[in-house]
């Protein structure tokens, strides 16, 4: 039985990452590219965007189609779309990242859990002629990236696809913690992956004022907490992690990037027109998150936000930070990796999961570019346009907030800071 006492659940560790964004095909490539304060942000070539208010956006690098061509096979290729294959390679990167046999698993304890916001939305560079149309169906089905996964490690244990649009990412993580901590899954492969850089969805985002009409300056477009921010951008990403009890990493010997200590999921039931959201329901989640981990507020000096430059989202996830922390918000370092990035919708919230890690482990966090002019009601630090050293930094926080009330937040700790 899972108990109810934070302090008795064991942690969850991370002990591996495959990832393909705007900024690379690896994880060493985006990494590297974050901390460089790179932007991945380019004007729309994959499609035609005349009547498009909005002509600029995070396209993935052109070796992410050369690296799905190579390592898809073909009849495969015809039978997914490409948020599933983008997926299925970052799975198998994130399974190869944390050195695991396959064969020395037990497949009956192993999970697949992947989160999205459009699983079955078809991209531009999938194929639609009349031999893939024949596999519509397969190609289509919301559980396809899920199932594919399954199909690809022979894993047993659960296989499912959830949605909760940007939080996708969290809540799918945050399944796959649960299946560990009661003790029914032993590894877990998580995912998060969109591909909603289309036509179809700039109109749509245009129509509700949503993104940033910044055209002219791509890389300087998004702006989150900076007083001239005006919007999100729209970019296809996947990314993957391998969750791990602390058994079965201890028994393998596993490489270790962070450990998950809690998390903490809610609703926000408001309409996407409301002015009139106060940042109640994101402080809330972030509390619950810090319960559910058992660690102190004190001991998180990094969290990586869900700003997404949106002008009224940024503002109260801010003044939520300082409800949750109030005098120690002062202390913490604040990074909103999607200023480089853009928004991946499901992907977001898992690459964020995955960068902090990586900010835990190598000690070194992300800035948050392109910021220039302080907001009043942004008052905190961004770690703004360079990269900066944590300097022992043992707890961290991820946010993420989406449209449609889905709040979800995890809460990591430092590699073998709370774990033994």
């Amino acid at each position: 039985m899972l108990s109810s006492s934070p302090s008795a659940r064991p942690p969850v560790a991370v002990t591996g990452i495959g990832m393909i964004c705007p900024l690379g095909v690896t994880v060493d490539e985006c990494w590297k590219n974050m901390l460089n304060g790179q932007s991945g942000i380019r004007p729309i070539t994959e499609f035609e965007t005349s009547g498009c208010s909005t002509t600029i956006g995070g396209q993935l690098p052109e070796a992410a189609s050369q690296i799905e061509k190579k390592r898809t096979p073909k009849r495969l290729f015809k039978q997914t779309i490409r948020s599933s294959r983008l997926i299925r390679l970052c799975a198998q990167d994130a399974m190869t990242d944390c050195s695991v046999e396959l064969r020395g698993l037990d497949a009956t304890r192993c999970a697949i859990i992947v989160g999205t916001s459009g699983s079955s939305v078809g991209n531009p560079l999938d194929l639609t002629d009349a031999e893939t149309e024949r596999f519509r169906i397969i190609r289509d089905m919301v559980n396809a990236p899920a199932a594919w996964l399954s199909i690809e490690f022979g894993f047993k244990g659960p296989a499912f696809t959830l949605s909760a649009a940007a939080a996708s990412g969290i809540y799918a993580a945050a399944a796959g913690v649960d299946l560990i901590r009661h003790g029914w899954a032993d590894l877990v492969v998580v995912g998060g992956v969109d591909t909603v850089l289309t036509k179809n969805s700039l109109i749509k985002a245009n129509h509700l004022k949503m993104l940033s009409t910044r055209n002219a300056e791509p890389e300087k477009a998004l702006r989150p907490f900076d007083i001239q921010r005006d919007g999100c951008l729209l970019s296809d990403g996947a990314c993957a992690v391998v969750l791990e009890s602390l058994p079965h990493a201890r028994s393998r010997n596993a490489p270790i990037y962070a450990w998950i200590q809690g998390y903490a999921t809610c609703s926000e039931p408001y309409s996407p027109h409301s002015e009139a959201r106060d940042g109640a329901e994101m402080a809330r989640t972030m509390e619950m998150g810090l319960q559910d981990s058992g660690m102190p507020k004190e001991s998180i000096g990094y969290l990586s936000a869900a700003a997404t430059s949106a002008v009224i989202s940024d503002a109260l996830e801010s003044q939520a930070i300082r409800t949750v922390f109030g005098g120690h918000a002062e202390a913490l370092g604040i990074s909103a990796i999607q200023s480089m990035i853009g928004h991946t919708m499901g992907a977001s919230g898992l690459i964020a999961l995955s960068t902090t890690a990586l900010a835990l482990k190598t000690q070194m966090a992300p800035p948050t570019i392109n910021y220039a002019f302080p907001d009043p009601a942004c008052d905190l630090d961004y770690i703004p346009n360079s990269m900066r050293k944590l300097n022992g930094v043992e707890g961290a926080m991820v946010n993420a907030f989406s449209i449609g009330g889905h709040n979800a937040v995890a809460v990591l700790s430092r590699q073998g800071s709370l774990a033994e």
